[in-house]
C-alpha cells in the first residue's frame, strides 16, 4: 500500500509547490494589448469620451522574496469632445503613455494555504497628449493642442491565489497625486473680440489621488497567459491660477478646473 501512494503523494506535493511558486511574484517579461473605455470630465463644464487602446508591458527581477518592477504602456484613443459653452467637437485624436517603478515583496498570507500577499509602492508618471490645433468646434471655438503630466506615488497591494489549477491575481492601488502640469497651447487664440494670447498657458495641480484595481486570471491550460478587467480613476483638484499677457496690454487669467478621469478595459498578457 505504501508503494502505491507514493505516486500519488508526489504528484500531490509537486503541485502545491508549483502552485505556491505561482502565486507569487515571477521575474521575467510580460506584454500584451489592452484597450478601454475612456471619460474626462470637467463637472458640469467639459467631458471627452471614447475609447484607447495600446499595450502595456513590464519587466520584473526578483531576490528572494523581493522583487523590482518596470511597468509601462502606451496607448492611442480617438475622443469626442463636448462643451456646455464652447460646443462640440468629434474625432480628436490622445496619445497617452505611463511609466511606473514599483518594489515590494512576496508574503505568505498566514492561515490562508498558499495565498501570498505582495504589497508594493515605487514612483509613476502620466503623460496625455491632445492634439486639436486648427480645429474648429460646432459653436466656432478654436480648438488648440494640450500637454498633461502627473507624477505619482503609488500604493498597492496584489493577492496570487491559486485554485484548483487556476491563478487568481487581483490587485488594489492607491495613487498619492504629487504634482500635475497642464500645459495648453494658446499662442495666437482669442480668448475675446480683440484679446488675443501672446504665450501659451501652464497650470500646476498640486491636489488630487488615484485609485486602480485589476483581476488577472492564469487557466491550467495557458501557463504565461494571463487575462481579464481593470479600472483606474483619477481626480485632480482645481489648478493654481496663471496669467497670460494679451494683446493691447490686457492680461488672461488661465485656471484648469477640478475633473475626474475613468478608464474601464481589460488586458492580456503573455510571460516570458
Amino acid at each position: 500500500m505504501t508503494q502505491r501512494w507514493r505516486p500519488l503523494l508526489a504528484a500531490v506535493l509537486c503541485c502545491l509547490v508549483s502552485g505556491a511558486a505561482a502565486a507569487q511574484t515571477r521575474s521575467g517579461f510580460e506584454i500584451g494589448p489592452e484597450i478601454y473605455y475612456y471619460a474626462y470630465r470637467e463637472p458640469n463644464f467639459i467631458s471627452q469620451i471614447g475609447a484607447f487602446a495600446g499595450v502595456d508591458a513590464q519587466y520584473t527581477v526578483k531576490s528572494d522574496s523581493w522583487f523590482l518592477t518596470l511597468n509601462g504602456n502606451g496607448d492611442l484613443g480617438y475622443l469626442d469632445y463636448k462643451s456646455s459653452t464652447s460646443g462640440r467637437l468629434d474625432g480628436i485624436w490622445n496619445y497617452k503613455a505611463e511609466l511606473r517603478a514599483l518594489a515590494g515583496r512576496d508574503l505568505l498570507l498566514p492561515g490562508a494555504g498558499e495565498v501570498y500577499v505582495s504589497p508594493y509602492t515605487g514612483f509613476g508618471y502620466r503623460l496625455l497628449y491632445e492634439p486639436q490645433s486648427g480645429r474648429t468646434t460646432t459653436l466656432g471655438f478654436s480648438a488648440y493642442d494640450r500637454l498633461s503630466q502627473y507624477f505619482y506615488l503609488p500604493f498597492g497591494v496584489r493577492l496570487g491565489i491559486p485554485a484548483g489549477g487556476w491563478l487568481l491575481r487581483p490587485s488594489v492601488e492607491y495613487d498619492l497625486f504629487l504634482y500635475g502640469l497642464q500645459k495648453s497651447y494658446v499662442s495666437g487664440l482669442a480668448a475675446a473680440p480683440g484679446v488675443v494670447a501672446e504665450g501659451d498657458a501652464t497650470n500646476r495641480q498640486r491636489s488630487g489621488y488615484g485609485l486602480r484595481g485589476e483581476f488577472l486570471v492564469e487557466a491550467p491550460r495557458m501557463p504565461g497567459i494571463a487575462f481579464g478587467p481593470f479600472v483606474r480613476w483619477w481626480h485632480v483638484g482645481t489648478s493654481r491660477p496663471t496669467t497670460l499677457a494679451a494683446t493691447g496690454g490686457a492680461v488672461i487669467i488661465a485656471t484648469e478646473p477640478n475633473n475626474n478621469t475613468l478608464e474601464l478595459g481589460a488586458t492580456l498578457h503573455w510571460r516570458f
